[in-house]
């Protein structure tokens, strides 16, 4: 059976167009004509669903631009700008488009460090954008959820301890359970910058009532923690305490078109929203 055989009824298969902000950065920033990009784009999105079933992937949502619409965007604009030492890392970063966003607005390249599960995600983001040997940013593979050992141990402390002043996790914290995701965001913590003002930041599936849902559809027993904007506070209450750390707390739900999306996935339900969050160290 071919892999286009094989993938599911939610991959989005009569894709005629992208969004107007993946279109002019594809066209302007990597130099792709109007044309060449969406047949340039599917043939690199198949590659990488056929190594990773992810619905942010099968559904195009990595050309998503979502770091630009958050709340606490501005914040992240300005200091970045002001302070040139300041590290920014996309955790999970895919493709590697919310880099290159903040690289077209004019952000130095070497401030922008991105980390993934795979490192194909970040070949295929250079072939994406075309900037291989352009772009300067720092890319590392690690598993933000192993086990201390193996984490302390590993290239994303290697390679990103004590330069990382803000992070964006976008669709990352809602594939683990509770405690999974407090050891992940300790991890965060771990790496960057031991100092107040730090933002850890991001956006996610979450839930009108926060609590642990079942994963229909994928592996047998798997399940996963959906915050509302109270869990978030109480989440980060339990990551300052596993870390000796303090955070002040912003959350919010929102409605986006992946909550249609989402609805129509088998573990999906009523009850689902996105959630933004921005946790700020005291």
């Amino acid at each position: 059976m071919s892999p286009e055989a094989k993938r599911p009824e939610w991959y989005q298969r009569d894709v005629q167009g992208i969004n107007a902000d993946a279109q002019r950065l594809l066209e302007n920033y990597s130099g792709l004509a109007p044309e060449e990009v969406l047949p340039h784009i599917l043939s690199l999105r198949d590659e990488a669903f056929d190594v990773y079933h992810y619905a942010c992937i099968g559904q195009m949502r990595f050309l998503s631009f979502n770091l630009s619409r958050m709340p606490f965007w501005a914040r992240v604009l300005e200091r970045l700008r002001a302070d040139l030492s300041s590290g920014f890392l996309d955790a999970g970063c895919c493709f590697g488009q919310e880099l290159r966003f903040l690289a077209d607005q004019g952000i130095a390249s070497n401030q922008l460090f991105g980390c993934d599960l795979e490192q194909i995600f970040i070949d295929l983001g250079y072939q994406l954008f075309r900037d291989k040997g352009r772009l300067q940013a720092t890319f590392v593979v690690g598993d933000l959820s192993a086990d201390d050992v193996h984490f302390n141990n590993g290239e994303i402390v290697q390679k990103l301890n004590g330069k990382i002043d803000i992070v964006f996790a976008s669709s990352l914290f809602h594939m683990w359970d509770w405690d999974t995701q407090v050891k992940v965001a300790t991890h965060l913590v771990r790496i960057c910058c031991q100092k107040s003002g730090i933002m850890i930041t991001g956006r996610q599936m979450g839930s009108v009532q926060g609590d642990h849902y079942t994963m229909a559809g994928m592996k047998d027993g798997a399940v996963h923690y959906r915050h509302d904007p109270e869990t978030m506070v109480r989440f980060w209450d339990a990551v300052g305490e596993a870390t000796q750390t303090s955070w002040k707390v912003e959350a919010g739900l929102y409605w986006a078109e992946e909550v249609d999306q989402m609805k129509n996935m088998p573990w999906g339900d009523d009850k689902i929203r996105m959630i933004w969050w921005c946790a700020t160290r005291q």
